[in-house]
Order: structure tokens, then sequence, then C-alpha cells
């Protein structure tokens, strides 16, 4: 498994639309509990299309993302509407902050690329960014409801069709990396985890688990959800 894979996708891959994160960040807010002057860590986060609204809101935000254009879009942004945020170029591996902020938010199915170890170290460093009481979002794709679409389709895959390698719960999906010619393709890899699992890797990193959503809509998550969204307590 190829871990860096998402470090070569086009930067269309990653970008959406900003105004397609007001309801994703109206959730985020309500779920972590936030209030203006809170201190929040969005990471990764793109080129800000979180960070803005939670922004707007009056939380102070620090985001972290790997792509240098997607920091100077952040910063832009922010700087044009006078919000105040901290973007920094960084990897997630490499976050090392300690008792900081308030809440702290995976979102957009960006948990689960790493092996099993460095997934849990992910975890980890999210937990120690957190001050005592604060809390942690992470979303993924309900796996539940992905293999059911998926049915008995197992690795090897060909084409981009996605596929399920049920020795090591990844989904893989071959991507093309580049607008560019010649093609160039990755397989993307991420470990979906169950919400039993993701119980246990929270407790694992010391956070406690108060909510388990099955939608931005903050309805419980169920085995027909669409996404799994854990909230867990430092």
């Amino acid at each position: 498994m190829h871990e860096d894979w998402y470090k070569r996708l086009a930067e269309q891959f990653w970008l959406e639309p900003e105004d397609d994160g007001v309801e994703d960040a109206a959730f985020i807010a309500n779920a972590l509990k936030l209030r203006p002057g809170g201190r929040v860590l969005d990471a990764p986060c793109g080129a800000g299309r979180i960070a803005v609204h939670l922004a707007r809101a009056g939380c102070l935000v620090t985001g972290i993302d790997f792509k240098p254009a997607f920091i100077r879009l952040a910063r832009e942004q922010f700087a044009s509407q006078g919000n105040p945020g901290d973007f920094i170029c960084m990897d997630l591996q490499e976050m090392d902050f300690a008792d900081t902020f308030d809440a702290a938010c995976n979102w957009s199915g960006s948990f689960g690329y790493f092996s099993e170890v460095k997934n849990l170290e992910l975890l980890d460093r999210y937990a120690r960014s957190l001050r005592s009481g604060g809390r942690l979002l992470v979303e993924q794709a309900n796996r539940e409801v992905l293999l059911r679409g998926l049915g008995a389709a197992e690795t090897p895959i060909s084409s981009h069709l996605p596929a399920w390698d049920k020795t090591t719960n990844r989904l893989l999906v071959n991507l093309d990396t580049s607008c560019r010619r010649p093609r160039h393709e990755s397989q993307m890899s991420i470990r979906l985890y169950t919400a039993d699992e993701m119980h246990d890797l929270f407790e694992a990193a010391g956070l406690v688990v108060e909510n388990v959503y099955g939608s931005n809509q903050g309805e419980p998550y169920s085995r027909s959800s669409k996404h799994l969204i854990v909230v867990g307590r430092k």
C-alpha cells in the first residue's frame, strides 16, 4: 500500500464549492458545541470551505493542509473577508499541538488513509491538540452501506470501479492522478471502520465517545446511514 497516494491526486479532486460548506459547518458547529471565540482545528482544511463558515460564526480557526495552493486560497479568502485565521501547510502526520484547541474536525472522508498503526497515531495527535473537555469529530463513509452497494466485488480491481479488500478492510479505487498526458494512476486506499471499531479507536486515543451521527442532519447513526460521524470528548 502506497500511503502517499493522496499526494498525487489532481487538485480538482479535493476542491468543492464554498456554498456546499454551509450546511456541513452548521452541523459541525452544533456537534462540537462550538461557541464564539472557541479555537478550532480544521484538518485537513482544503481551501477553507468549512473554516470560512466557522470563522463567520465567531470561531478562531487553525487550518492544516498539505497543499500549498489550498493554504494560499484559504489565507486569501480570510484576508478578503477580514476573518482571523491561521493556515499552515503541513501533512496531518506532522501535527504537534498540545492542549491548544477547544475542538478539532476531520471532515469529508479524510480519515483512514494510513496503516492501522498510523491511523491511531493520527487520532492521538488530534487528541493531544485538544484542551481538557475539548471535542474531536471524525467523518467517514458508512462501510455498511458501501459494502451493500459493492456487492461481492473484491481485489484485484480493474478500471476505475471501487472494490473492497476484505483482508485489510480497505476501499480501493484506481484514480487518474493528473489532467495531463500521459495519464498517471494511483490506487486510493482508505481503511473504513465500523462504528464499534471507531469507538475503540477513540477510547485508545483517550477520548470518550459522546455521539455517533449518520449524516449532517444530525440523526443518530444506523447501519443504513450514509455516513459514520463520531464525536469524542477529551
